[in-house]
């Protein structure tokens, strides 16, 4: 009788940014702040797209600086056996988002060759994206996925004289397990600048379930733009011009600026009713008679604000522990290997300070009220 092949299973988590990228709250998952600003999804639809140029240019700012996204599409077969040219779309901008919470899990992630690499299964895929009502076919999944490896990005520094940041594909790397295969993986690797943030634990926590309850892709790029921006100002008053959600977000260009701004404040509309913001101002913008821009002046709610001060919170307990737990070496140095028994500790403590901190928002609602 012959043995089943043992399947290698990779030494996950077993280096100090890995255990510190995870998080046991299933309703958060993690951001790479500039790789998430960056408007990398077409949201028109394929006959809109019709006749365009092979590639598509977006200038977009971000932190106080201006860049520039080249969007290359890739061809697929598509399942009537035609082939396309295809960006991405908002099915891969959900895709990607549970592809990333799921490896925010306990142990799920490993170092190959000095890459992230992720192993999980189109199971548990189509399982999450049920679970948050976004249900897709493991035929639609995998396309995904294919376009998600497929089509490159490339992100210059217009600051910098047009410096390359990045020039990769979501997942540059992808190997699909073989139906016939009992020992294959399917598994990606992360771009250099989702595995860099990493590493240099540049990453943040956000609201995994309310992004995904939010079914319009523009407020679902809003609600990160304005976690960044609220945290790096500490201003839960924000202010922002629908000309700007429109660049920045990659939405189309509209044939009416009264259809555009209408479309915009829809997107801001749904934050409020999510509960991200508690109220929204809107001053109209006039050239003469011709309504041209809205300025929106929005402030978060109490719950989104305590949110992203928790998640300001992890990420400098984060920083604490990996120069604790490497005696000083510095992130920039490389993944720090740190053994089993450590990684046990680190998550025992990460454990115990959550939940003090849930500990801390129950007394201050129960003083509140």
């Amino acid at each position: 009788m012959s043995k089943s092949p043992v399947r290698r299973q990779p030494v996950s988590a077993n280096h100090a940014q890995l255990a510190l990228w995870e998080t046991d709250d299933p309703n958060r998952t993690n951001m790479v702040a500039l790789y998430d600003m960056a408007p990398r999804f077409v949201f028109e639809d394929r006959d809109a797209l019709q006749g365009r140029s092979r590639m598509i240019e977006r200038d977009f700012s971000f932190g106080q600086k201006r860049y520039r996204i080249t969007l290359k599409p890739t061809q697929i077969r598509a399942q009537d056996g035609t082939i396309q040219e295809r960006f991405l779309s908002e099915r891969e901008q959900i895709v990607e988002e549970v592809i990333r919470r799921l490896a925010s899990k306990r142990g799920r992630l490993a170092i190959h060759h000095q890459k992230v690499r992720f192993t999980f299964s189109l199971h548990e895929v189509r399982t999450e994206l049920k679970r948050v009502r976004h249900a897709h076919s493991y035929y639609e999944i995998q396309e995904a996925i294919t376009l998600l490896s497929e089509v490159r990005l490339v992100i210059q520094d217009l600051d910098a004289k047009g410096s390359p940041v990045l020039s990769s594909a979501a997942f540059p790397v992808l190997g699909f397990r073989r139906k016939d295969s009992d020992d294959g993986e399917t598994f990606v690797e992360f771009n250099p600048l989702v595995s860099d943030a990493i590493r240099l634990l540049e990453f943040t926590q956000v609201d995994y379930e309310t992004l995904m309850t939010i079914r319009d892709p523009v407020a679902r790029w809003l609600l990160k733009r304005l976690h960044n921006e609220v945290s790096h100002t500490r201003q839960p008053v924000q202010q922002i011009l629908a000309s700007e959600i429109r660049r920045d977000s990659g939405m189309p260009i509209w044939k009416t600026t009264r259809n555009l701004l209408r479309r915009v404040a829809q997107a801001v509309d749904v934050l409020k009713d999510a509960g991200v913001l508690d109220h929204v101002e809107t001053e109209e913008l006039m050239q003469g008679q011709k309504k041209v821009d809205l300025l929106f002046t929005m402030s978060a709610s109490p719950d989104f604000m305590a949110k992203i001060h928790a998640s300001s919170r992890i990420a400098r307990e984060n920083r604490e522990a990996f120069n604790a737990i490497t005696n000083g070496r510095q992130p920039v140095d490389g993944f720090a290997p740190i053994s089993m028994q450590q990684v046990t500790r680190l998550r025992a403590s990460r454990r115990s300070a959550a939940a003090e901190l849930l500990e801390d928002g129950t007394e201050e609602e129960a003083e509140d009220a």
